[in-house]
This record gives structure tokens, C-alpha cells and sequence, in this order.
């Protein structure tokens, strides 16, 4: 039977029960700020479906477990430490609002809470509904934010290749032993013997015994899977879909009598990286960042805002890329209507597809894109230039990237036209100017002004490719001194056209906007979302989780990110609090 939160307060709460000074202290402290601006924000509703049955018995008040859980990932405790601080401590107490004499809970109550929270998306809604209370009640604006992602890994032992074969087997054997152990007595090959006896003869092999012990392994599971890919009962096993999952990942069937074995394990560049990882997570994947999951996190950057919050978090393999993750949190953030103005971003998000779609919902995204000249560092096989010529006395030039065209349809100038009078100076012709010279719309599906200042007659879109085109008056490109270097063709019709494509217009203009100052000083907020993540990570426990599975992942993330955002209001109010109390206290006259 859903039961929702008794507003009444007691009289025998512990602030009632302690000295004066103690209360006043108490009332000075954070405990104060989360019970009067954080417990009130939590809407139990969200959860009266989950106790529909009205003849069973009331639930725990949805707002102590939602509390509990916040305080336990504000600072990454244990289920046991926050158990004892709800039992022992006065301040959790006060905090939650509940009595001495009531404050306990068991340990089954917080796993079924987290299961309920694991169950849909009552997580993010938890996080969304809170947050977005925050902000409307400490007036958080969210018109510029910041975007990045943090890798964290779930609670599995990073293994090497062998271990992993190693763990995968032991895991179906120890399953096979407990729910049909005459089958495991049929097996031949010694299983029990290398696997289940003698734990460890594989994977703690060392480097040079590993890479003869591999292929003994795969065949195993070669073996394994061949005996019991028939059977129905074991068909049906978690531990022998991984064994199977594992086969096709990692080996390729050769098939036939070869000295090999029927067998043959792949080079570790054939495999994927959704790959199994671990048969203890077989959601974590492998990513240049490592194995697990990456959480991305958008996060308000306005100077105005008394602390800032993440707004937006979602949780993707550890293999994917920052680039496909754009445009979903901007969409998530607009149907909560807290799209920002701005998105800034690294160069992981930066492409000229984002900066279109994200400019279709209204949103500037702020992110460098890859720049055709920046200079490459050598890599490490590479000769050094001084050494290959066996010059000494002058440092070598880096190596650079091959001078290709720039990211439009055209080929792109790297000197805007002011640049023209040097290199006429010079004795040699002017550089071809690009699309980054001309002025689009924010969407670029548009162009307001060519290089010399001039609106075009009109703005098509083609059924053709490029999918648009804009048509100029010819009597203007007549006279224009930058008529030799505009990449506009004559029409037909007598006029000058210029086809092009969204994306590779919203690419150039960027590759030469991140150039200006203008550009690098209103980038500069971006770095702050740094000591986000670290915080997040360090703190609040983030780096390496208590659990397993991405639905458990998923619930674990939000409710840290949540954890952080009220984190920050408590201390916000904390100090305003204490600035209140204190500067009363001095206003009041000195004792006669």
C-alpha cells in the first residue's frame, strides 16, 4: 500500500532532544539545508504504482529512501556505513527528518528500492525531477552548458585475453557442477582437473606461457560449446551463452583435422569492441579509454548561477564515440525544455553534422572541429628529421599533414583577403577563397553575404548534389576585386552560382572561426567541466562502481550526478545560512 510522507512534525526528533547549543549548532549545519531545501524538492508520486496493491503493507517513506540514498552517494558509503549513520547519527537524523527511536532501516529495504529504481527509468526520472527543482528554486539558468564524458568501469577485474577465455569456462563448468554434475562426469579432457581443481593454471600463467596456453584454451571452448549445443536444459544457460558469445567474438571455426585445431583464434585487431569483456558484465565494452561505460555529462556554466548543476546525463559503452552522443543529449535536454543557448565542447564532439543539427534545435554548438593544418607529432617509428639528414646545428620542423583542401566543396584559403596584399607583394596569386569567406545562416543551409559583402538574388535548395545553391548578381561580380578568387561559377542564365553542403559549410566557417580570439575566449568555460568529472569520479565514487550490468550502471550514475547537484545546494545554503545567523548575531546589541 503506497503511503506518502507524514508532513507533521514530532516533538521527539533529536533536535528537540538536545541541548540549546547543540541544536543551534546543529540547525548552522548542513543537516539544516538538506532537510529544508533538498527533502522537500522529492516527489514520492512517481512511485505509487509500485505499491498499488492496497491490502499489503505501507512502504517506507519513498522520501527517507531517496534521501538515504543521496547522502550514501554524496560520499560513495557502503549500504552497511549508511545504515549505521542513519541508526547513530544526529545530523542524518535531522537531516531526514525522522525520529531517534524510528530511524532504522534494514538492508533488504535498500535493495528493493534500487530494484525499483533499476526496474524503467525511475532513476533519471528521480534525477530529472529533483534537479530541474533545484534549479527553478534557486533560479539556475541553463542558457550555456558544457558537454563531456568521464570513463568509469563497473565493479569486474580488468583480464587479459587468456583470462578471459579462462574465467568464461570456469564460469560455465562451476554452473554445470552445481545444477547437473553427471553431465560434467561425462566430459572428457580433464575440465574439472585444469579449471574448477586447480584454479589459477591458466590465468596466472606468465606473458610467454600465456601465448602457449591460449589456443589450449579455445579449444576447450570450442569443445564445450560442440557437446552441449544440443543439449536443451543447458542451451538455455546465461554461463553457456557466453561461451558461445565468446566463440564467435574471439576464434574463427576452421573446422576439419588440422594440427591446429579445429579452432583458430583471431588477431586481436579483427575483434570489436562490444566484444564480451568480462562473463562477470557482459555489457562493459572496450573503448581507447579501456573496458566499461563512458557517462556523458552536460553541465550548466553560467556566471550568474549561484553553483552549477549537471542537467544531463546518459550512460554508452565504453566503445562509443563522443561524436554520436551530441545530438542525443541536446535532444534529451529540449524535451525538459533546458536546451542551452550554447554547448561547449572538445573537439571529440566537434563536426560539421553536430553543428547543423544541433543548430536546427536552436543551439550553438561551441566545439573546435579538426583542423587541416595543425601539425602532427611524429610517431614514434619515425625518424627524427635531424637524424635522418645528420643535421645538428638547426632544430627540424615537425612533420606536418599533407596539404590537402580543406573541408568544403571547394578548396579553402588559409588567408582571409586581407592577407592578399603580401602575397601579391610577393610576385604570386592570391589563394582561392573558400566557404568559410562567405556569411551563412545558422543552419548553413543559407547564404547571407559572399566575401565581399554582397546578399545574394536567392537561396535554392537542389534536388541535385550539393542539396543548395545561391545564385549572385553578375553585374556585381563584375566590379568585385575578389572576382578572380571566389569560388562561384557562372550560370547559364548569365549569373554567378555557388553549390555547397550544410555540413561542409558549418566545418570551414569553424576551422577558421577557432582561430580568433573571440572564439578561444568564450571556449575557455569548457575546461571547468574537468574538475566536474573529477569530483564525480573522486568523491562521489564514479571511477570504479559497487555493481555490474548497465541497467545497475545506469541507476548508479544518475543518482551520483544527483548526489553532486544537491551536494552543491546544501553547501550554497549552508553558507547563506550561516551568513544570516551570523550577521543577526552582530546586529544585536552588547550586553549592558
Amino acid at each position: 500500500m503506497f503511503r506518502p510522507t507524514d508532513p507533521q512534525l514530532s516533538l521527539m526528533e533529536s533536535r528537540f532532544l538536545v541541548s540549546p547549543d547543540k541544536r543551534a549548532r546543529l540547525e548552522r549545519s548542513w543537516a539544516e539545508a538538506f532537510r529544508g531545501h533538498v527533502l522537500p524538492l522529492i516527489d514520492e508520486e512517481a512511485f505509487r504504482d509500485c505499491f498499488c496493491d492496497n491490502n499489503g503493507r505501507p512502504n517506507k517513506s519513498i522520501r527517507l529512501l531517496v534521501g538515504v540514498h543521496l547522502l550514501k552517494e554524496a560520499d560513495d558509503l557502503t549500504d552497511e556505513q549508511i545504515l549505521d549513520a542513519l541508526e547513530f547519527n544526529i545530523q542524518w537524523q535531522h537531516a531526514l527528518g525522522v525520529e531517534p527511536a524510528d530511524a532504522h532501516m534494514c538492508e533488504k529495504t535498500l535493495h528493493n528500492f534500487r530494484h525499483l529504481l533499476a526496474g524503467n527509468t525511475r532513476a533519471e526520472a528521480v534525477f530529472e525531477q529533483v534537479t530541474e527543482a533545484l534549479m527553478e528554486a534557486d533560479g539556475l539558468s541553463s542558457v550555456r552548458q558544457r558537454l563531456d564524458s568521464t570513463h568509469v568501469i563497473s565493479n569486474i577485474r580488468l583480464l587479459t585475453r587468456l583470462g578471459l577465455f579462462t574465467e568464461t569456462v570456469t564460469g560455465f563448468l562451476r554452473a554445470l557442477r552445481k545444477e547437473a554434475p553427471e553431465k560434467l562426469a561425462k566430459l572428457d579432457g580433464g575440465y574439472a582437473k585444469r579449471y574448477l581443481d586447480r584454479e589459477g593454471y591458466f590465468a596466472d600463467a606468465k606473458r610467454e606461457q600465456a601465448q602457449r596456453r591460449l589456443p589450449v584454451v579455445a579449444q576447450d571452448l570450442y569443445a564445450l560449446v560442440r557437446a552441449f549445443e544440443g543439449d536443451e536444459t543447458v542451451k538455455g544457460w546465461t554461463s553457456f551463452g557466453l561461451l558461445v558469445r565468446l566463440l564467435s567474438e574471439q576464434c574463427e571455426v576452421t573446422g576439419g583435422e588440422v594440427p591446429e585445431g579445429p579452432v583458430k583464434l583471431k588477431e586481436p585487431t579483427e575483434i570489436g569492441g562490444t566484444s564480451l569483456q568480462s562473463p562477470h558484465d557482459p555489457d562493459a565494452t572496450y573503448g581507447h579509454k579501456g573496458k566499461g561505460y563512458e557517462a556523458q555529462l552536460a553541465e550548466t556554466c553560467v556566471e550568474g548561477n549561484p553553483y552549477q548543476v549537471i542537467t544531463g546525463v546518459e550512460v554508452n559503452g565504453a566503445h562509443a564515440s563522443d561524436q554520436d552522443a551530441t545530438v542525443p543529449m541536446v535532444q534529451q535536454l529540449a524535451e525538459r525544455d533546458l536546451a542551452p543557448e550554447k554547448l561547449l565542447a572538445d573537439t571529440a564532439y566537434g563536426s560539421g553534422e553536430n553543428i547543423v543539427a544541433c543548430a536546427e534545435m536552436g543551439v550553438a554548438l561551441v566545439a573546435p572541429v579538426q583542423d587541416p593544418e595543425a601539425q602532427r607529432r611524429p610517431d614514434r617509428w619515425e625518424e627524427p628529421v635531424e637524424a635522418a639528414t645528420g643535421a645538428t646545428d638547426t632544430p627540424a620542423p615537425k612533420a606536418t599533414i599533407a596539404q590537402e583542401p580543406a573541408a568544403t566543396e571547394v578548396i579553402a584559403a588559409t588567408d582571409l583577403p586581407s592577407a592578399e596584399a603580401p602575397a601579391a607583394a610577393e610576385g604570386q596569386s592570391a589563394p582561392r577563397l573558400g566557404l568559410e569567406a562567405f556569411t551563412f545562416t545558422p543552419t548553413f543551409d543559407k547564404i547571407t553575404a559572399c566575401p565581399a559583402g554582397h546578399a545574394p538574388l536567392t537561396n535554392d535548395v537542389t534536388d541535385g548534389w550539393p542539396p543548395y545553391k545561391a545564385t549572385f548578381d553578375v553585374r556585381l561580380c563584375a566590379t568585385c576585386p575578389l572576382a578572380n578568387r571566389c569560388p562561384s561559377r557562372r550560370s547559364s542564365g548569365g549569373n554567378r552560382t555557388l553549390c555547397w553542403r550544410d555540413v561542409k559549410a558549418a566545418t570551414a566557417t569553424r576551422q577558421q572561426e577557432q582561430r580568433e580570439p573571440t572564439f578561444k575566449e568564450q571556449y575557455k568555460l569548457r575546461s571547468g567541466i574537468e574538475s566536474t568529472n573529477a569530483e564525480f569520479k573522486g568523491r562521489h565514487g564514479a571511477r570504479k562502481l559497487r555493481v555490474r550490468r548497465r541497467v545497475r550502471v545506469e541507476v548508479a550514475i544518475h543518482l551520483k550526478a544527483l548526489a553532486l547537484n544537491v551536494k552543491r545546494a546544501v553547501q550554497h545554503h549552508t553558507e547563506v545560512l550561516r551568513a544570516v545567523r551570523d550577521g543577526a548575531r552582530t546586529e544585536c546589541p552588547a550586553p549592558v
